[in-house]
């Protein structure tokens, strides 16, 4: 049955209604509880469906909201039709053809990223300047043509004049979708073309960014051992889906500790810990923090992806002395480089010790990771922790010239690190000193 249709665009009636009687072939697009995205083939056409919702039709809101941005001069699709039958409501917008989302184009590196977070940073202030508050504006939902970007799903948007604060709030969610990605320069550049340039501004910015990502990763954490989307639960034992574990080991209490290396790439490892095992992977993983990828948990047992690559004690102790000091000092960048950005992320790697990262062609990857804490924000005492733990562990041909070229690596550009530095050797020193390690 062909629903009840209020057409916007006349002219696109016949296809809207082809559509609903099965005529024209449609691909699903996106589909969760709240709504279905179909692309409809050969139409130029998208259809949105909501779930049903009393005295409530988010179709004719969206579309109302779409003819309000295009008035206000904000790119965006062109509303075709509303329809409404007992499955929900609908809306049908024009195809924005030859268009590509931005967290796709930046994911694969596509050219010219500078010039389009300075665009959709232009699009944003014009969004806000013009009474308009996304609230879920993310990469995802800017489509981006040649020079010209579009804003996507505006279903959850209010109207109404925003408060300094609440800006803030959408430029640092935006910086969230794509600041995984890009190098936080690019992240910084992004800040100053909305038109936030003084340091006040910044810092709060940059105070959101942290406060939002940690929001954001906690909020995902539990769903590696919750039925839904990428994880299953069979039983006592979680995967992941398309993993293909054909066979399951048999359950242990976990005490003998041992690996033990699988055909197809993979191992298990036996431990009490498994499950927090388990959860700190998928933790790490959301961090964009590099370990190996698991593919299932049961009780006392994980199975993952095996990696061949020595551990950092060992490369540093083979592979050391025949390096060059340019070589060198790019591998103690790229390590120091590796280790902020985990502390960056809120994670502490309570048994940081060469022997537990792994050094691989695409950079480093922390294994052995039942102890790792995960914070909002990782204290100094713990960093410097941290830094001691693994400076201990690096013996032989690692210089001390080596080991304070890394810990200036990693205060890096922190400016208020970087004036209390002296002070900063000294504690790591000292900490060194006390696990009964000497620098050479």
């Amino acid at each position: 049955m062909v629903p009840k249709i209020t057409a916007t665009v006349p002219g696109r009636r016949p296809d809207v209604e082809r559509w609903f009687r099965g005529e024209l072939e449609g691909e699903v697009v996106k589909e969760n509880s709240a709504r279905t995205v179909w692309r409809v083939r050969g139409a130029g056409l998208y259809v949105k469906r909501f779930a049903p919702k009393l005295l409530r039709d988010r179709a004719r809101r969206e579309a109302d909201l779409l003819g309000a941005l295009a008035r206000a001069g904000v790119p965006c699709p062109r509303p075709v039709a509303t329809a409404r039958d007992a499955r929900g409501t609908y809306l049908v917008t024009e195809e924005i053809a030859g268009a590509r989302d931005l967290y796709s184009l930046i994911a694969e590196g596509a050219p010219h990223v500078r010039r389009h977070l300075a665009s959709v940073a232009a699009l944003l202030r014009r969004l806000h300047d013009a009474g308009f508050e996304h609230q879920d504006l993310h990469a995802g939902n800017v489509l981006v043509r040649d020079d010209e970007m579009f804003v996507l799903d505006v279903h959850r948007a209010r109207r109404g004049r925003l408060s300094a604060a609440r800006r803030l709030g959408g430029v640092a969610f935006m910086a969230m979708s794509f600041s995984d990605m890009v190098p936080l320069t690019e992240v910084h550049r992004f800040f100053r073309a909305y038109g936030v340039r003084d340091r006040g501004g910044l810092l709060d910015l940059w105070e959101r960014l942290r406060r939002l990502r940690h929001l954001h990763w906690g909020g995902r954490e539990d769903r590696c051992v919750r039925e839904g989307t990428g994880f299953g639960v069979r039983g006592d034992v979680y995967g992941r889906k398309g993993a293909g574990i054909d066979a399951l080991p048999a359950a242990t209490d976990g005490g003998d500790e041992a690996i033990e290396r699988l055909p197809g790439g993979r191992f298990l490892k036996r431990s009490r810990a498994a499950r927090r095992i388990w959860r700190n992977a998928h933790a790490l993983s959301l961090r964009s923090i590099p370990t190996p990828r698991l593919d299932a948990c049961g009780p006392g047992w994980v199975v993952g992806e095996w990696i061949d690559a020595p551990n950092l004690g060992d490369f540093v102790r083979e592979r050391f002395p025949r390096m060059g000091r340019a070589e060198r000092d790019a591998f103690l960048f790229a390590l120091a480089r590796a280790v902020r950005r985990m502390h960056a992320r809120g994670a502490c790697h309570r048994d940081l010790k060469s022997s537990n990262i792994l050094v691989t062609e695409r950079g480093f990857s922390f294994v052995d990771i039942d102890r790792v804490r995960f914070s909002e924000e990782v204290p100094e005492a713990d960093r410097i922790f941290n830094l001691a733990q693994l400076n201990a562990s690096v013996v032989g041909t690692a210089t001390r010239a080596d080991r304070l070229r890394f810990l200036h690596r990693y205060i890096g550009r922190d400016r208020e690190l970087w004036l209390r530095r002296r002070d900063w050797v000294r504690r790591v020193m000292r900490a060194t000193v006390a696990r009964r390690h000497f620098w050479p």
